[in-house]
């Protein structure tokens, strides 16, 4: 193989990578490669060795997604010491003004991934430690990335994962979630009226920028001091600061 082939694969390979970071679950194996206007032989090759290497998988529609490894290098690229540090002055900002918690959170698999967090220094909070897992359809975080995902994919995950009950308040019924989050993808922010922990309200709203979705950035509370309408006053300020963190992960 020549010199130039190899560069060409190289090529081919970081484009494919770069287009499903901004199209994820969108693409089965042929509609990407007619998406990508690539030979539909050598990209199908090249599918099958990324998704032997863990870089790429199909999800249940057999659309191509990120695999495994490639979740790892996107969280290792993020817990780069220079962003972390940009990225947590913009929450210890964002948290005194709002006085409350304030973080950052990942889609990882059927859960998402509490990636940052600064915490509140009220005597009364509410500890959910960096590295938790919590579940997508009962939290702000987890029903704002499944209201963004197509249709198709969002009924497909609902149809598979069970609902477990964590308090009084959690949507167990499907018909009832769904129609939640219809509103919350009309709202553009996440909401959690005590449906995962019993007393805490919380809100999200996306990292995102022209179709690229770094993560989803968190804010909670214990209702006693900020019930879920007192929190979606803040959303307009966590969107200012959602915009920045985008901004300083582009530059």
């Amino acid at each position: 193989m020549t010199r130039k082939e190899k560069g060409s694969t190289i090529e081919r390979v970081l484009r494919i990578l770069s287009f499903i970071s901004e199209h994820e679950g969108q693409y089965d194996q042929n509609e990407l490669a007619e998406a990508m206007d690539l030979p539909k032989p050598a990209t199908a090759k090249l599918l099958v060795q990324l998704k032997e290497l863990g870089i790429l998988r199909e999800n249940m529609l057999r659309k191509v997604i990120a695999g495994p490894e490639f979740r790892q290098m996107a969280l290792a690229v993020l817990r780069n010491k220079v962003f972390e540090s940009q990225r947590l002055t913009v929450l210890e900002r964002l948290s005194a003004q709002i006085g409350e918690t304030c973080g950052i959170s990942v889609p990882n698999g059927i859960e998402m991934l509490y990636f940052e967090r600064v915490q509140t220094n009220w005597p009364l909070q509410i500890s959910l430690p960096v590295g938790s897992s919590v579940p997508l359809a009962a939290t702000a975080s987890g029903k704002l990335y499944l209201a963004t995902l197509p249709d198709g994919v969002r009924r497909v995950i609902l149809d598979n994962i069970a609902l477990e009950v964590f308090t009084e308040h959690t949507l167990i019924d499907k018909a009832k979630l769904e129609q939640e989050l219809t509103a919350i993808r009309e709202l553009g922010y996440g909401r959690d009226n005590g449906e995962f922990i019993d007393g805490m309200a919380a809100v999200s709203v996306p990292i995102a920028r022209d179709g690229l979705l770094l993560g989803f950035l968190f804010c909670h509370s214990p209702v006693v001091r900020h019930p879920l309408l007192d929190l979606e006053t803040f959303v307009p300020l966590m969107q200012e600061a959602a915009d920045e963190i985008m901004a300083m992960m582009l530059s």
